[in-house]
């Protein structure tokens, strides 16, 4: 981008007349500025404290699920690994995972660690945080579940949180922290499309919340979008998913 910047304003320094190059490249010297104060810490650590400021935090309470929500690999931190935890410690003996790889890594990670895997579910026709939280309504709520851990990024939290709440559900959030190795422009990238986001689903109705004894018809509701046999995969058909690959 910076380099983009630079060569457009080389054009059109050569292009203009004399009496606007220095306005332009005024202009583009303060559009470099704003780019990198951008993609620095400058902006994106503030930018993403403010998308956490008003999800509470983790009780530590017991509850009937976890759900994990899914990220590609270089985002998603431990938090696989930490709803492992959480259920070897008591804390739920459900867990939801969304996205098909990442169910199957969870399943290794059970038998590697010699953990039950019959409380573990994956949901494997989601594409977004609204199928997410539809999917979750499906399962769950056909169960009679609407006490769950939540379990995704900071950034992510507050629109997830929001929106899971909206269905029913009794939220407990639990934030796994992006790793280290995130550069500070992924992670204005993650912050900017989180506000684009709550824009977004908060004008489409998306976080107008349902009494928890909706949730069952609720579950009803999106059985189709999200049928047993296609959306989602218990324990056994995992391992029988692995066992043929």
């Amino acid at each position: 981008m910076t380099l983009t910047l630079v060569v457009v304003a080389a054009v059109l320094f050569f292009a203009v007349g004399a009496r606007y190059r220095r306005r332009m490249m005024t202009v583009v010297v303060g559009v470099l500025v704003a780019y990198w104060l951008l993609i620095s810490p400058l902006f994106s650590w503030p930018a993403t404290y403010l998308l956490t400021r008003f999800v509470p935090p983790d009780t530590g309470e017991t509850v009937d699920a976890i759900v994990v929500l899914a990220r590609e690999s270089a985002i998603q931190g431990k938090r696989y690994d930490t709803a492992i935890d959480m259920m070897a410690s008591g804390r739920a003996s459900k867990l939801l995972v969304m996205g098909r790889m990442q169910g199957h890594w969870t399943f290794r990670s059970l038998q590697e660690r010699n953990l039950p895997a019959d409380g573990l579910v994956n949901a494997v026709c989601v594409r977004t945080t609204n199928h997410e939280a539809h999917s979750a309504g499906a399962i769950l709520g056909s169960q009679g579940v609407d006490n769950i851990i939540l379990v995704t990024d900071p950034p992510h939290m507050l629109r997830a949180w929001l929106t899971f709440k909206s269905l029913g559900f009794s939220v407990i959030p639990h934030m796994e922290p992006i790793p280290d190795g995130v550069a500070s422009h992924e992670r204005t990238f993650l912050a900017l499309r989180e506000y684009f986001g709550l824009i977004s689903y908060a004008a489409l109705g998306r976080f107008e919340r349902r009494p928890a004894s909706e949730l069952p018809q609720f579950a009803q509701t999106v059985a189709n979008d999200f049928p047993r046999d296609r959306c989602f995969m218990t324990a056994d058909q995992i391992r029988q998913s692995l066992s043929r690959s």
